[in-house]
């Protein structure tokens, strides 16, 4: 992998996130397009790198507060047999870069003349939310990570949850959070249009995916990657629009449901590991990639129980 090839391969993960030797789900591998590579083609860079180039392509990402980690189709559900899955992480050992930048949310869920510190705050309770669905509901926690097949939702659900969450703030009258009553502003098809909007942003992410329909309604399901960076970061790469909510450091964002999400996500996870390459022919190239990155943590393979309550803050 020469320079030219390596900025092609950071390229293409920084759009996409993941690459699959064998796309699982059904879908079908990314072909090339002008000015970026195929998916075959960047899995194969990545297999193919030598020790130079891991080593210079490890100290492009954590210039970036970023990782690439290697699964194997035995790690975690989903991955196809013989395939191997690259998932390009925050590194909870770095600086944590935000996810989104401010403008892209605020683009997203503007509908009118809102203030900045209003839409962080409506990204941050529709995020909170949408892990109610799919920990709280299911008893699941960050750590869980070979669960998020299980973590299923339909839109309207979404919906319904929001309806309730300001009901609920509407019910505490004075005693609701200051910060939080200009969410009880929306009229008409506000919430709808709100839900579509911060669903799209996470779709683009990554971390939500559209596997079926049901009743006409799309069936959205968390995806590894979405699981992984849940587990690998929590809500420390929401400190920018956090910050947006409050002038006052006692006011609380999280005010309401989602708080036991916020309080038992990682600060931060120094679980770093390597895998030893076999030296030897055909092996060593299957191992290569695995050489390069971080293994999987203990929970994928298999101690889910006593990995999930040694994760939780």
């Amino acid at each position: 992998m020469n320079m030219m090839e390596m900025g092609e391969v950071v390229a293409y993960l920084l759009r996409y996130r993941t690459a699959e030797r064998v796309p699982s789900g059904g879908r079908k591998r990314r072909a090339a397009r002008e000015g970026q590579l195929s998916e075959r083609d960047v899995c194969a860079l990545i297999d193919d790198a030598q020790e130079n180039e891991r080593e210079a392509l490890r100290d492009f990402l954590a210039g970036q507060g970023l990782r690439l980690k290697a699964f194997e189709s035995g790690d975690y559900p989903g991955i196809a047999p013989g395939s191997r899955f690259f998932a390009l992480l925050p590194d909870p050992e770095l600086e944590q870069p935000p996810l989104y930048t401010r403008e892209a949310v605020f683009e997203a869920l503007k509908l009118r003349q809102e203030s900045r510190a209003e839409l962080a705050l409506w990204y941050l309770q529709l995020w909170l939310l949408l892990h109610t669905l799919i920990y709280t509901r299911l008893n699941r926690a960050l750590s869980d990570v070979s669960r998020y097949q299980e973590a299923t939702f339909v839109t309207r659900e979404l919906v319904e949850l929001v309806r309730d969450q300001l009901e609920t703030l509407r019910g505490l009258g004075d005693r609701a959070p200051e910060n939080s009553r200009v969410l009880l502003d929306e009229r008409g098809e506000d919430i709808p249009r709100r839900v579509k909007a911060f669903i799209d942003l996470l779709v683009r992410a990554g971390h939500l995916e559209a596997v079926r329909e049901a009743a006409d309604e799309d069936v959205w399901q968390q995806t590894l990657l979405g699981a992984l960076e849940a587990e690998q970061i929590g809500v420390n790469h929401l400190t920018h629009l956090i910050e947006l909510t409050s002038s006052e450091p006692s006011d609380r964002p999280f005010e309401g449901a989602g708080r036991e999400l916020a309080a038992e996500a990682p600060e931060r996870d120094t679980d770093v590991g390597s895998r030893d390459a076999d030296a030897n022919g055909a092996e060593e190239s299957e191992t290569r990639a695995a050489d390069m990155f971080d293994q999987p943590s203990e929970e994928a393979n298999g101690s889910t129980t006593e990995n999930a309550e040694e994760n939780r803050r």
